[in-house]
């Protein structure tokens, strides 16, 4: 068949039905023009390529992104996981260190903080090594909290380092302390400095890092409990850490002059107990320069006082004996620092050193204890010319020699002693590493039982020992006190060294009344067993002034079983020159006496204190018995309430105490689950305190 030829007028780009009149076409014609002779192809576009590369490319790094997303969390993980594995044991080892340095125990402290060393560098090992630091410091930089977590951790680790050198000076300081303050000032001086700049350090650091876990507690349990061990303890110490501080500038100050200072140690014996501690028979005085001890001046006591050239007014019981009062009977207040200051004073008083322009910085006082306890490490001393002493025979020996040897004839009774005290020194100094030990655990000991107490004439010290309760200062009183205070206080007066054989008992009985007011029975048995003994000294009866402090509240109902002692004034001191001490006045002031009870009460360091006489004879038992109350006005009680018995030993005494509180009617002391709370010690601590809860017992 023929093809038909199709005209070409009928071809135009553009196909319609039915034409529009009058409308343009041509315009159109940007459309594409179709061969209908060809297949159609779909056209490629110019940027497929590119699209498919960047494709690839996004999805590369989409895959490295997740990746090292995946790689971050797992690693962040890691260190949270080991963060929390290690914190908890960091923060009790921190807690716990610092409980070991305030016990005086720097070896077992830095035990501690070196597993803590150990801890945290595994922390830091896992930040800084391969990809944990690539990690921290990428994530870092989007997530600042993680760099403030991190960034702590070098603060504790600092912090950490930093008590570790505190506490290896501490350490050091407890095993050479003494050797270094005989022969090498510089590395005592040394230590002091290390135990100063750390203390600085701690107390910056500290308050730094209880500001940062504040904002990161919710991160992380580790840093949470760092917030609640950091804040505690320094909230709990900071006040004695700066303190400590303070101290310890002074304390070098002292120690380390170019000049001479001087320190007196108080030699008490409390065979002739005193308030103050025993006796102050002999003394030393210590030169100091240069941060070690110069020189040690043993002497008698009366050596200074015979060059006394004040007249002072002695206490009322001590008038009968001595006209002039002076260094010898200088410890006659309870409260150690008032008699160190007053020991002092006549010290300073005296030509022996005023001539010399001689004044003392500081006092210590120990008594025969002390003594003891260093015999018993040494192990027996031969003195050359006497005898060999050990802490059995100490105060029997050295006290025969003083009242009847050849020395007291000669008008050196006391040489023995200063023959003694260089050979003991020497052997303190060559102690082994066991016996430097013992030492240090004997002296804890003697100042839990107030053998050893310490007074400063700088304030900052003297503040500081106050805090510490090294100063043997009578127990202040809170606000607001509810309970009860005791403390039995005795003063040898022209009795001998009787008190070396009398044993004390105290027992107090206390009732309260639904009001909160209590009621005190008190007895103080006394038994002198020197009948036993040949030497004079030890038989005499021993002529006890005893002084009872209260709470401030207290009033007197009775007393049985004491003895009336006359006065006896052997000058008219009041149409006298004789000068009074301002401490001594301000007691003897508000003094009453009580006739109907031949007791004197009066106001003493904030306690009221009743005053009276017991003598016991060789081979007897003498009770006292006091009896008095105390008000506590619109006092209500309510379960829960806390009450508070104090007791204050005095330094040299040796007294067990018997206590019984029975609580008011219906209600009961939790801790005893009974209304009958009870108490015995044989050998009580400086001051016992014990704060009983109540409870009320429903129907």
């Amino acid at each position: 068949m023929a093809k038909k030829i199709v005209p070409k007028k009928n071809i135009e780009p553009v196909l319609v039905d039915v034409k529009k009149p009058n409308f343009n076409y041509e315009h159109l014609e940007k459309f594409e023009k179709i061969d209908l002779t060809k297949i159609p192809q779909k056209k490629k576009s110019r940027f497929s390529v590119f699209k498919k590369t960047v494709l690839v490319i996004f999805l590369i790094g989409l895959v490295g992104v997740l990746s090292f997303v995946g790689i971050t969390f797992a690693n962040l993980r890691q260190m949270k996981d080991m963060v929390s594995k290690s914190g908890s044991e960091i923060v009790r080892n921190f807690s716990s260190s610092v409980g070991a340095l305030k016990n005086f125990e720097p070896q077992t402290a830095s035990t501690y903080l070196e597993e803590n060393t150990k801890s945290l560098a595994n922390i830091n090992d896992l930040i800084q090594k391969g990809i944990g630091q690539t990690v921290f410091d990428t994530v870092s930089n989007f997530i600042p909290i993680v760099k403030e977590a991190f960034g702590l951790v070098g603060q504790v680790s600092n912090l950490n380092m930093k008590f570790l050198d505190l506490t290896n000076a501490v350490g050091d300081l407890e095993k050479n302390g003494f050797q270094y303050f005989r022969n090498d000032g510089k590395s005592l001086i040394a230590d002091l400095e290390k135990i100063h700049d750390s203390i600085q350090y701690l107390n910056s650091q500290a308050e730094n890092i209880k500001n940062t876990t504040s904002y990161l507690k919710s991160m992380s349990s580790f840093f949470g409990n760092l917030d609640t061990s950091v804040g505690n303890d320094y909230l709990k110490y900071s006040s004695e850490l700066y303190g400590l501080d303070n101290v310890l500038s002074s304390l070098i100050n002292l120690l380390n002059s170019s000049t001479p200072k001087h320190i007196v140690i108080l030699f008490q014996n409390p065979a002739e107990i005193r308030p103050g501690g025993g006796f102050i028979g002999s003394y030393a005085d210590i030169t100091i320069q240069n941060g070690q001890m110069q020189n040690m001046d043993v002497r008698d006591i009366y050596d200074p006082d015979g060059q006394l050239a004040l007249n002072i007014v002695p206490p009322e019981e001590l008038q009968a004996t001595t006209p002039n009062w002076g260094a010898r009977d200088s410890n006659w207040f309870f409260d150690f620092p008032t008699s160190a200051k007053t020991a002092i004073n006549f010290l300073d008083a005296s030509k022996m050193y005023s001539d010399k322009n001689i004044r003392f910085d500081a006092l210590i006082g120990i008594n025969i204890n002390v003594v003891n306890s260093l015999l018993d490490i040494t192990g027996p001393i031969d003195i050359p010319g006497y005898m060999t002493v050990n802490s059995s025979n100490f105060l029997e020996e050295v006290q025969k020699e003083t009242e009847s040897g050849s020395d007291k004839a000669a008008g050196q009774p006391k040489k023995i002693l200063q023959v003694l005290a260089p050979i003991l020194m020497e052997k303190l100094s060559s102690l082994s590493s066991d016996q430097k030990t013992s030492l240090i655990n004997a002296l804890k000991t003697r100042l839990d039982k107030k053998d050893i107490m310490f007074y400063s004439t700088d304030p900052v010290i003297e503040n500081y020992l106050d805090s510490a309760d090294l100063n043997g200062a009578v127990y202040n009183l809170p606000d607001g006190f509810w309970g009860s205070y005791l403390a039995v206080v005795n003063a040898n007066v022209a009795g001998g060294k009787s008190d070396a054989f009398v044993s004390e008992n105290v027992n107090a009985k206390v009732d309260m009344d639904v009001n909160g007011n209590t009621f005190t029975n008190l007895g103080i048995t006394r038994t002198h067993t020197g009948n036993t003994q040949k030497d004079s000294w030890w038989k005499a009866t021993n002529n006890d002034f005893i002084q009872i402090f209260t709470e401030p509240n207290s009033t007197l109902v009775d007393i049985e079983g004491n003895d009336i002692r006359k006065k006896y004034n052997t000058l008219d001191y009041a149409n006298s020159t004789y000068a009074i001490n301002p401490d001594l006045a301000a007691i003897q002031s508000n003094e009453v006496f009580l006739s109907n009870f031949n007791t004197w009460q009066r106001s003493e360091f904030g306690k009221n204190v009743y005053g009276t006489w017991l003598m016991t004879k060789a081979g007897t038992t003498r009770t006292l018995t006091v009896r008095y109350q105390s008000h506590y006005n619109s006092k209500i009680l309510m379960p829960g309430q806390k009450y508070t018995f104090i007791f204050e030993k005095q330094s040299g005494v040796d007294a067990s105490l018997d206590l019984t509180i029975n609580a008011p009617f219906k209600y009961y002391w939790l801790e005893s689950n009974s209304p009958v709370f009870t108490y015995h010690s044989d050998d009580p601590d400086k001051r016992t305190i014990i704060t009983l809860t109540l409870g009320y017992q429903s129907e």
